[in-house]
């Protein structure tokens, strides 16, 4: 045991001088034992090291050389050296990661097989958190001198003063990476813009229109796959059974976030801060199609208007997705977008009536007329969740491998599931949000943005607009020159990163002999209830305040 504390003291010494040199922080002093303990006990994979006693607790998978000592020691030794402050599995994974990164090839690999076993944490309905896919994603994208970033934001989070607690690290660290920019090759263009133009096309396909070799095809998508570039996603088309979407726009005093209405909102999917202009927030609700449901929508609508607040609802009729890599420069890895070429294009759009000649993007959908039972449904709501593979599919729902794979081949048939390609990373740093009441607009501003690299148009039956589009750093206030200039009568705001509500796919509220969807109205009381609750505290709160302004003066 000497020998194994001479090791581990010299691997500590040999980590608290890199986390000093590459970190600027101080680690702890080296254990003053080393002591075998039961797996039962172990808080990390391998140990741990105990702060009271000052002890290095290792597991007989160390001793056995399944975990490797160094690299736990590693982990160890930063974990207590990171700010407090910082959620445990913040802490965690950074130093998780840490370690990762000084491991030879041989322990990298059995330390990974470890790493995996790290359970999920789902955070809410449709947000599940992953310990070890969420930091090689990080780590592929941007290396070690990423995570160095990433521990001096830390770092000076902690300085002045930031707590983060779980969800908050979840979302930093989200946000953090997709901001990493990847260059990309001709190739990979080539091979991206069939993809997102045919999410259907084979690979043979595709190495016909590129000129590229089947092989050489399948090669270079795994790759832009590994890199997290690319990513294949099975999902439900919401309107094919019978889930309204909408868009609701708030707005309140300066001083207030109206974000505290919507959130308890049982269908909420997902909302963003708007960071300027007439409107706060921006949210998307998947409301399953029940007169109940609706209605509870028009009251939310009367509740916050009746009480002085401002907000814009549009149902999306239509929706579309238009992406160019027209103007990608593929030396420098960035986007070169011509904006004073773009605004003489929107000058033709308006003056030639352009945008009549062009296609429409997007393509309404009506609800399936085919019967779903229940386990429709629940294969339908494991999709949701992002479990597509027949493999999953089959332990969640108990089913036996024929039954499913019919089943799903039945949906896929009725377009009920569908395979889309996302991609990441490619330098659109910047989100804005677009709104239009004019039809004319609402043409030209879609043909318009077709050549911006990526926009997601959402149409209303009326042909009314909001969309938002995609852009590298930098790109907002040329856009909102461009579009000023244009004086095109379209609302324009900065948006944020967006925060999951906690919808959950609503399978409960199916009701399979009539076939239609049922409303949860105890959720949707409470809701209202609170939401009633929120307006008038806030009303009292401005009345107070002007109360004390007239005091004042």
């Amino acid at each position: 045991m000497s020998s194994l504390q001479s090791i581990s003291n010299e691997y500590w010494k040999v980590s608290s001088k890199t986390i000093l040199s590459h970190f600027g922080l101080q680690s702890l002093l080296e254990p003053k034992r080393v002591h075998v303990i039961d797996s039962l006990h172990q808080i990390r994979f391998g140990g741990q090291y105990d702060t009271e006693s000052k002890e290095l607790q290792i597991t007989q998978e160390v001793i056995d050389n399944e975990i490797s000592l160094e690299g736990l020691i590693h982990r160890e030794c930063l974990i207590h050296s990171l700010p407090y402050e910082l959620c445990y599995e913040g802490r965690r994974d950074i130093a998780t990661c840490f370690a990762y990164s000084l491991l030879g090839k041989y322990a990298r690999e059995r330390w990974i097989v470890h790493w995996k076993k790290i359970p999920s944490q789902r955070i809410r309905a449709n947000l599940t958190y992953n310990s070890f896919d969420t930091m090689d994603w990080m780590y592929k994208l941007g290396g070690y001198d990423e995570l160095a970033n990433i521990i001096h934001e830390i770092e000076s989070m902690h300085r002045y003063g930031k707590h983060f607690v779980f969800e908050e690290y979840v979302e930093y660290m989200t946000r953090r990476t997709q901001d990493i920019i990847v260059g990309l090759s001709q190739t990979d263009i080539k091979i991206l813009d069939a993809l997102q133009n045919n999410p259907e096309v084979s690979y043979r396909e595709i190495s016909k229109s590129t000129g590229l070799s089947e092989s050489w095809v399948s090669t270079k998508i795994n790759e832009l796959k590994n890199r997290y570039v690319l990513v294949e996603l099975t999902t439900t088309p919401f309107s094919k059974i019978g889930i309204r979407t909408f868009h609701v726009l708030l707005s309140s005093s300066a001083m207030d976030d109206p974000k505290r209405f919507i959130k308890g909102c049982p269908f909420l999917y997902d909302v963003r801060p708007i960071l300027s202009g007439p409107w706060q927030v921006l949210s998307r609700l998947a409301v399953p199609d029940n007169v109940e449901n609706i209605k509870a929508l028009d009251q939310m609508i009367s509740i916050l208007q009746r009480n002085g607040f401002g907000v814009d609802i549009s149902e999306t009729y239509s929706a579309g997705v238009t992406g160019s890599f027209y103007h990608y420069n593929t030396k420098s890895y960035q986007w070169d977008i011509p904006w004073i070429a773009m605004e003489s294009w929107g000058y033709r759009i308006q003056t030639e009536s352009l945008h009549e000649l062009i296609d429409r993007i997007d393509i309404p959908t009506n609800t399936t007329d085919d019967f779903l039972d229940n386990l429709d449904m629940r294969i339908l709501d494991q999709i949701h969740q992002g479990i597509a593979s027949t493999r999953s599919l089959r332990s969640k729902l108990s089913i036996g491998q024929n039954k499913l794979t019919k089943r799903i081949r039945t949906l896929r048939n009725q377009e009920l599931i569908r395979t889309t390609w996302a991609v990441y990373n490619i330098g659109l740093v910047e989100r804005v949000a677009m709104r239009t009441t004019d039809k004319v607009t609402s043409e030209m501003l879609d043909a318009w943005v077709r050549e911006l690299p990526r926009s997601y148009l959402r149409f209303e039956d009326n042909r009314n607009l909001l969309l938002v589009t995609e852009l590298p750093s930098g790109g907002l206030i040329k856009l909102m020159d461009v579009l000023r200039k244009l004086k095109w009568p379209v609302t324009i705001a900065p948006i944020g990163s967006g925060v999951w509500g906690q919808w959950d796919f609503p399978k409960q509220l199916w009701d399979v002999d009539k076939q239609r969807w049922t409303s949860p109205r105890s959720e949707i009381i409470s809701w209202l209830n609170e939401l009633t609750i929120e307006c008038e505290d806030t009303f009292d709160a401005t009345i107070d305040t002007h109360r004390h302004f007239l005091q004042t003066r």
